[in-house]
């Protein structure tokens, strides 16, 4: 049975579908969204409107032409929509999210070793934010993106086995904050950074994230949901065994553990995972013999875990990235070759594998912000 949507019920729908055409175009004239959305023209002036005087659109400009100029609208950015601290073992990323999709980052700090250090840093970091930026009132939220098992719905952090935080429930932890908090896992947020800004995502029936930081995690969605699972385990493929008790495959993919192999070439200084891991690139083209195979050995067991995934869900895209966002790019004749081999190519055909299309960032920290803007369209 398909439920009547009576006119209060369907403006707010057609006022939703408006919305959401602008975040994700960016900005737009009326006479274009009534094209592209097939709603009345009447409809789409009071709508806009509305958005308008609520803050939500605000006006960008005027459009080219010989005629009378037409008015363009975008997404209000006169109010932060998110305070997102992408958490990772060793460096917390805080950056602030705007209602158009897009982020600023604010600052980084390294990850206290307990998480009474941790919130203690947080709240400092949120007094300053209050006093020097604009929010609005229940829309506004505060995003954690952890690299462990979230129960999204409970805002708790279930365990992140490579931070040490077990059973952590971040509602009662932050329970005295003007702004709500919101929780979830960082290869799920970088899925939903990929659904919200990339087509072939977007379209696909099932897509998945592997997430490459100091540990390895996976993400999956089916018909644009994401698949948490019955305890909020779907997609760790990291805690999967390769062979025996002691081969989790984070064991292989980390790029701590990648990195710590190959200390002896590039050092210990004190740059990102991220810079450490392009210095390693520079030594690989180089030539440097040690490397190369190591990398080689890295890349092979990537190739490995994609051929499982490939067998496992046959998904229609397969996104690389994390705090690592060029390897397909890079080395993706030699993760192509590892995938094919003993595989037929009927399973393989036609499942896209790329890098992230968030180079400079996390994707996770991308997707803490369109965390709150989908809460906030399916809320509006």
């Amino acid at each position: 049975m398909h439920r009547k949507l009576n006119p209060v019920s369907m403006k707010k729908e057609n006022k939703k579908m408006i919305l959401r055409y602008l975040i994700e175009k960016g900005q737009s004239s009326r006479m274009e969204i009534v094209r592209k959305t097939g709603l009345a023209q009447s409809a789409v002036w009071r709508i806009m409107s509305e958005l308008v005087n609520d803050g939500f659109v605000e006006e960008r400009g005027f459009a080219p032409g010989k005629r009378r100029k037409s008015v363009i609208y975008g997404p209000a950015r006169s109010f932060i929509t998110s305070v997102i601290y992408n958490v990772e073992v060793l460096e917390t990323l805080v950056a602030i999210g705007f209602l158009d999709g897009s982020w600023r980052i604010l600052e980084r700090f390294p990850t206290p070793s307990t998480f009474e250090s941790f919130k203690e840093r947080v709240k400092t970091s949120l007094e300053k934010i209050k006093k020097d930026l604009t929010f609005k009132e229940g829309i506004t939220k505060v995003v954690f993106s952890l690299p462990g098992m979230v129960n999204y719905e409970k805002k708790l952090l279930i365990y992140a086995p490579n931070l040490k935080w077990k059973n952590i429930d971040f509602q009662k932890a932050f329970e005295d904050l003007e702004w709500e908090v919101f929780v979830e896992n960082d290869a799920n947020l970088s899925l939903m950074a990929e659904q919200f800004f990339s087509n072939d995502v977007k379209k696909s029936k099932v897509a998945f994230f592997l997430y490459f930081g100091e540990g390895v995690g996976g993400a999956i969605s089916v018909n644009g949901s994401i698949v948490r699972g019955k305890n909020s385990a779907a997609g760790e493929i990291g805690h999967v065994m390769f062979d025996g008790k002691n081969s989790e495959i984070e064991r292989f993919l980390s790029v701590l553990r990648l990195i710590s192999k190959a200390r002896d070439w590039i050092g210990n200084g004190e740059d990102s995972l991220s810079e450490k891991f392009q210095h390693l690139k520079r030594l690989w083209f180089a030539g440097q013999e040690d490397v190369k195979r190591i990398l080689e050995d890295y890349l092979c067991h990537v190739g490995i875990v994609l051929r499982n995934i490939i067998y496992l869900l046959n998904p229609d895209v397969i996104v690389l990235g994390g705090l690592i966002n060029d390897i397909h790019e890079t080395f993706g004749p030699c993760i192509k070759r590892e995938i094919e081999m003993d595989m037929e190519k009927e399973i393989v055909a036609g499942v896209q594998i790329r890098d992230t299309a968030f180079k400079e960032v996390p994707p996770s920290l991308v997707g803490g912000n369109v965390l709150v803007i989908e809460h906030f369209l399916k809320t509006l």
